[in-house]
C-alpha cells in the first residue's frame, strides 16, 4: 500500500498552513497564519475551494477538530457535515465555529498560546493544553469542569484515551498518563530522547503513537509498554494520526509522509516538496488523508496498490477507482472499473468483495464482468468478513448478512445491543454461525445461527472470565463441530465448543498467545505464541480425556525468522502464511499430508485415509486418525490408529466395545472412549439403561455421580460402597467424602433398628451434604479434570 498524494494549493492559503479537518468525506477544511478558515471540496480527486471566512489578524490557529457525533454514518455521506468547529489560536482562547465559520463562541482558557484542543470520544466534553503547563476539560457548551493537570512546563501535545477517562500528554521527553478521576497518580514514562511534538491515541485498538525531535516514532499500548520503535530520521516527526479503522497510521515529516501498518512497520514512504508537515487527518473511510503543510499546500492522499491474494488469484488495487486481477498459473489479467472510488476491498471463498461509499460490487472468480450490486443502507462500512455461503458487512454499531447473490439475508440483532462501536477482530462469521463481543460486556460472546433460508435466531450466550480481545469461528463442518478459538486479555487461548445445546467444555490451550487463525478449507487452528508458530491439527480433541494423544497432534515451529510481534495473514491448502514484525510474509508448509486425510474423512472414503496413513507413516498422522474415527464412530479404523502409535490399552478397550451386543451400550461406551462422560451416561439413562450408567461413573471414578444415580434410583448402592472401599484400599487413604460419610451413617442407623424409611436417607444425606446437587451442577456445566485414575479406566 502507499499514498498517491496529490497538492492542493490553486486558490488556496498564502502563508502556513497549520491544521487541517475532514468535515464529511468529500470535504476538508483548513487554517493557517494567514487567518484564512477554507473548504476543500473533492471531486474525482481535485479538490475545489472556497474561503469560508477570513478571521481577525490576531488570530493565529495551532490545533482543529470537528466535533464527533455519536452516530459515525454522518462522518461518511457527502452532504451532511459536523456542525461545531473546535480552533485553538495562538493567544490563550479556544473558539467554537459553525460551518459558515461565524464564531460562536471565544474563551480565554490559557496564559501564552493554548496548543491542543481534542474533543472527546463521545462529544460531551473537550480538552485544552497550553503553554503555561495546565490541561483543563470543558463541558461542550464551553463551561470549565475541571483543571487535571498543573505543570511548569509547556504541554505540546494531548489525546483523549477511547473511553474517555484517561487524557495522555507530553511535556519534554516524558508521556503522562492521568486519570480525570482526581484521586489517581499520574503515570509518567521516558519516552523519547528529545521533546514530544505529536502523539495520537486510536480510539479503534487502543494503541498509542508518539513522535519527536530525536526524530523517531513509537508505537505504544494503553498501559505503556513500548511495542515498536524506528529508525531514525533524517528529520524530527512533526505530525502523526491513526486512521479510524485502527489498521494503520501516517506518520509527517519535514517533506516526508509514511504510512505504517498498526504494529509500526512502514508501508510506504513519500518524498513531497512541502515543508514540514504540521497536521495530518484522516478521513471517516480510512482511505484518505489531508495534511497542513509550512509551504502554504494542502496535500489530499490516497491509499492505492493494497493487494489481496486468496487461492491462485491476486487483485490490487491501482487507482481510486481501478482493480486489477491476476491469475498467478497462466498470467491472464483483468481489469475491474469501479463506478465510484474503493472505500473496503477484501477476497475469499472464490469472491471479491468491493465496497464503495454509496454501493456493494460482489464478482466472482468464476464470472468478472458481471457483479451483483446492490446500494447501501448505510455508508458506513468499517469491516467486511467473508464466510462460504455469504458475508457481512460490519457497519459501526450494526451488521447486515449478505449472500453473494447481492441478497439481504438479515440484520442479526442481539440482546444489550447499544449504539458503541463494533470491534472487527471481536466479531466472526462461518456458514452456520455468527459470534460478536458484546458492546457493553467484553466478557460477554453473543452466539448467533445463521443458517441459510432460516430466521436469525440468538443462542446461549457465553461468558468468559477474563476481557475478550480476540475470536475466531471454523469453517469447516456443520453446527454440532462448530468451535470458538478466543484471546483474553491475559494472552491466553481458549477453545470453547458450540453445539446445538448450548456451550460445551471450555478448554485453555495456550498461553502468551498473540493472534490466531482458522483455515479455511480443513479444521486447523493456527496461533502465534510469542516467537513461536503453533498449529493444532485436531483441535476437536483438546476436549478429549486423554492428554498424551492431545499433544502429539499439535505441531510447533519455533524460529528467529518471524521477528517480534508477528501476525498471522493465512491458513490455507497446508500453507501458513506469518507477517513478520518488519512486514515480510513467511510462508510455512508443514501439514500438508493432513489437508488429504482431513479431505478423505470429511467424504467418508476411510479406506483412502488409512491408505495415506500407511503411506506415510507418521506418527502424527495416525494420532489424528485415531482422533477423528472416534469422533466418527469408526471403531475398525480408530482400532488400527491407535495400534499403529502403540497405545494397546484403547485398542484392548475397542474389542470390548465391538464384544459388546447391546446397540445402546455399545454408543455409550464409544462416547466414553471420546470422553465424554455425559453424553454416554446420558444414552444409557434414556433407554433405561440405569446399572450400566452407574457402572460407568465408577469406572470414571465419578463417585459422588455414582452414589446419587443409586440412591435417585435405589439400585445398586452396595456395589458403590464396596467399589468405593476397594478404591480407598488400593489407594491408601481413608474415607474424606461427606457425601459417603453421610450415607455410611445413615445406612448404619437402619441397621441398628432406627424406625426410618429408606426413601429419606437421599434427603438427609443431601441436607448433611449441600454440595451434593452442586458436584452434580459443576459436573454439566465444567469438564472433567484429567486424573491417572481416568486413565486406568481405558486399560
Amino acid at each position: 500500500m502507499r499514498f498517491k498524494i496529490s497538492a492542493q494549493n490553486r486558490n488556496g492559503h498564502k502563508r502556513l498552513v497549520t491544521c487541517v479537518a475532514w468535515s464529511s468525506a468529500e470535504e476538508i477544511y483548513s487554517c493557517g497564519e494567514d487567518h484564512l478558515l477554507i473548504s476543500w471540496h473533492l471531486e474525482g480527486g481535485i479538490a475545489h475551494s472556497s474561503v469560508v471566512t477570513e478571521f481577525p489578524d490576531d488570530f493565529y490557529p495551532t490545533d482543529m477538530q470537528w466535533h464527533p457525533r455519536s452516530n459515525y454514518a454522518t462522518l461518511i455521506t457527502k452532504k451532511q457535515s459536523l456542525d461545531v468547529l473546535l480552533i485553538t489560536t495562538a493567544d490563550g482562547k479556544y473558539h467554537l465555529v459553525n460551518k459558515n465559520g461565524r464564531i460562536e463562541k471565544s474563551i480565554d482558557a490559557h496564559k501564552g498560546a493554548t496548543t491542543v484542543g481534542k474533543w472527546s470520544t463521545d462529544g460531551s466534553a473537550l480538552l485544552t493544553a497550553g503553554e503555561d503547563g495546565l490541561i483543563k476539560v470543558w463541558s461542550r457548551s464551553g463551561m470549565l469542569r475541571s483543571v487535571i493537570v498543573r505543570g511548569t512546563f509547556p504541554i505540546l501535545s494531548a489525546a483523549w484515551s477511547p473511553d474517555g477517562t484517561t487524557a495522555l500528554y507530553s511535556q519534554g521527553a516524558h508521556l503522562t498518563f492521568q486519570s480525570l478521576n482526581s484521586n489517581s497518580k499520574p503515570r509518567k514514562l521516558l519516552a523519547h530522547e528529545g521533546l514530544i511534538l505529536a502523539l495520537s491515541w486510536s480510539h479503534t485498538n487502543g494503541l498509542i503513537i508518539s513522535g519527536g525531535e530525536d526524530c523517531r516514532y513509537k508505537v505504544w499500548d494503553s498501559s505503556g509498554t513500548q511495542l515498536f520503535s524506528s529508525n531514525t530520521g533524517d528529520h524530527p516527526i512533526t505530525s502523526v494520526s491513526w486512521s479510524y479503522s485502527g489498521n494503520h497510521f501516517a506518520v509527517g515529516s519535514f517533506n516526508t509522509v509514511k504510512l505504517c501498518d498498526k504494529t509500526g512497520w512502514s508501508y510506504s514512504l513519500e518524498k513531497i516538496n512541502s515543508g514540514s508537515i504540521y497536521s495530518i487527518a484522516w478521513s471517516s473511510d480510512s482511505t484518505q488523508v489531508a495534511m497542513a503543510c509550512s509551504n502554504g499546500t494542502v496535500l489530499t492522499g490516497h491509499i492505492i496498490d493494497r493487494r489481496l491474494e486468496w487461492n491462485s488469484y491476486e487483485a490490487t488495487l491501482v487507482k481510486r477507482k481501478v482493480i486489477e486481477i491476476r491469475h498467478i498459473g497462466n498470467e491472464i489479467r483483468e481489469t475491474l472499473e469501479i463506478s465510484d472510488r474503493v472505500v473496503q476491498i477484501e477476497f475469499g471463498f472464490d469472491h471479491l468483495v468491493v465496497i464503495t461509499p454509496a454501493q456493494c460490487h460482489v464478482y466472482s472468480v468464476v464470472n468478472w464482468n458481471t457483479p451483483a450490486i446492490f446500494d447501501l443502507k448505510n455508508t458506513s462500512v468499517s469491516a467486511v468478513l467473508l464466510a462460504e455461503k455469504h458475508f457481512l458487512l460490519i457497519e459501526w454499531n450494526s451488521v447486515s448478512l449478505y449472500s453473494y447473490q447481492g441478497r439481504l439475508l438479515g440484520t442479526p440483532k442481539w440482546k444489550g445491543m447499544t449504539q458503541e462501536r463494533l470491534h472487527p477482530p471481536c466479531v466472526s462469521l462461518c456458514s452456520d454461525t455468527l459470534v460478536v463481543k458484546s458492546q457493553t460486556n467484553e466478557k460477554l460472546l453473543h452466539v448467533l445461527e445463521v443458517a441459510y433460508n432460516k430466521p436469525i435466531t440468538e443462542s446461549q450466550p457465553y461468558i468468559h472470565l477474563q476481557n475478550i480481545t480476540r475470536v475466531a469461528l471454523n469453517h469447516v463442518g456443520g453446527p454440532n463441530d462448530r468451535q470458538v478459538a478466543l484471546i483474553d486479555v491475559n494472552k491466553d487461548l481458549f477453545l470453547v465448543s458450540v453445539r446445538t445445546t448450548g456451550f460445551g467444555r471450555v478448554c485453555k490451550i495456550a498461553a502468551m498467545a498473540q493472534d490466531i487463525e482458522w483455515a479455511t478449507d480443513a479444521n486447523v487452528l493456527a496461533a502465534m505464541l510469542d516467537a513461536t508458530l503453533s498449529v493444532w491439527l485436531c483441535p476437536n480433541c483438546v476436549h478429549y480425556s486423554d492428554r498424551k494423544i492431545i499433544r502429539k497432534t499439535r505441531i510447533d515451529k519455533e524460529s528467529s525468522e518471524f521477528g517480534k510481534q508477528p501476525s498471522i495473514a493465512s491458513v490455507y491448502n497446508g500453507m501458513v502464511m506469518v507477517r513478520r514484525g518488519d512486514g515480510a510474509l513467511v510462508a510455512s508448509s508443514f501439514y500438508t499430508f493432513f489437508i488429504s486425510l482431513h479431505q478423505h474423512i470429511l467424504n467418508r472414503r476411510w479406506k483412502e485415509a488409512l491408505s495415506l496413513c500407511r503411506i506415510a507413516q507418521n506418527e502424527i498422522l495416525w494420532t489424528c486418525m485415531a482422533v477423528m474415527a472416534t469422533d466418527n464412530k469408526e471403531l475398525s479404523a480408530a482400532e488400527e490408529a491407535y495400534a499403529a502409535i502403540s497405545r494397546f490399552d484403547k485398542v484392548d478397550y475397542i474389542q470390548y466395545i465391538k464384544g459388546l451386543s447391546n446397540k445402546t451400550e455399545r454408543l455409550a461406551e464409544m462416547a466414553l472412549l471420546s470422553g465424554d462422560l455425559l453424553t454416554a451416561e446420558g444414552i444409557l439413562l434414556q433407554n433405561g439403561l440405569i446399572e450400566e450408567a452407574i457402572r460407568i461413573n465408577i469406572q470414571m471414578y465419578n463417585w459422588n455421580r455414582a452414589l446419587e444415580l443409586a440412591i435417585r434410583h435405589k439400585k445398586q448402592q452396595d456395589e458403590v460402597l464396596n467399589a468405593r472401599k476397594k478404591y480407598l484400599q488400593v489407594i491408601n487413604k481413608d474415607e474424606t467424602n461427606q457425601t459417603f460419610l453421610a450415607y455410611i451413617a445413615n445406612v448404619a442407623k437402619l441397621q441398628d433398628g432406627n424406625e426410618k424409611d429408606k426413601n429419606h436417607i437421599y434427603q438427609e444425606v443431601a441436607e448433611k451434604s449441600p454440595n451434593l446437587e452442586e458436584v452434580r451442577l459443576v459436573e454439566l456445566e465444567m469438564p472433567k479434570h484429567e486424573t491417572s485414575d481416568q486413565e486406568i479406566m481405558h486399560t
